[in-house]
């Protein structure tokens, strides 16, 4: 499914290269499959093994550039997560990670950003759980973005805002 140099999206660490296809030498793994070795791309210090087979779904292809300029176009339309039960919220922002799907991201930061700004504008502290979800969703966004879009990770915030207020 992939090959050597590819770059997917790992549903717990984002964006990482295949370094290596083929059997582990190593007490844990299963001597009958194969794995793909992962580096993080923005994390030097790991290394990840997942099954070629990927029957968890613990690794997807990248979208493309052309994906991300519509997805881009189509934040504003994107729904938020609205739950009032924060343990609930929490769930859901949780069940939207573990789908390691850049939609469910934007939902995620819009989400988290939107009772930011509400709580901050009524005199209130932002919560560590929305804070939390917040940065995690935008390290796998921003980090995905920036491998599609050919740019630093560092420029893609930027570069969706002037995308969306030159589309307002």
């Amino acid at each position: 499914m992939f090959a050597i140099g590819d770059y997917v999206a790992h549903y717990k660490e984002g964006v990482c290269e295949v370094m290596d296809i083929g059997k582990l030498n190593m007490s844990c793994s299963d001597k009958g499959k194969e794995y793909y070795t992962l580096k993080p791309l923005y994390d030097t210090g790991g290394t990840l093994y997942t099954p070629v087979d990927n029957a968890r779904k613990q690794i997807r292809r990248l979208i493309s550039g052309e994906e991300a300029e519509k997805l881009i176009c189509d934040m504003p339309d994107i729904d938020t997560l609205w739950v009032s039960d924060e343990k609930k919220r929490e769930g859901l922002y949780r069940e939207a990670l573990l789908k390691n799907q850049c939609r469910d991201w934007i939902a995620i930061i819009k989400t988290s950003y939107e009772r930011k700004m509400k709580r901050l504008s009524s005199g209130k502290k932002s919560i560590n759980v929305d804070d939390k979800y917040l940065n995690i969703a935008e390290h796998f966004l921003y980090g995905e973005l920036a491998v599609a879009l050919d740019m630093p990770k560092e420029k893609v915030r930027n570069y969706i805002m002037e995308h969306l207020k030159s589309s307002i």
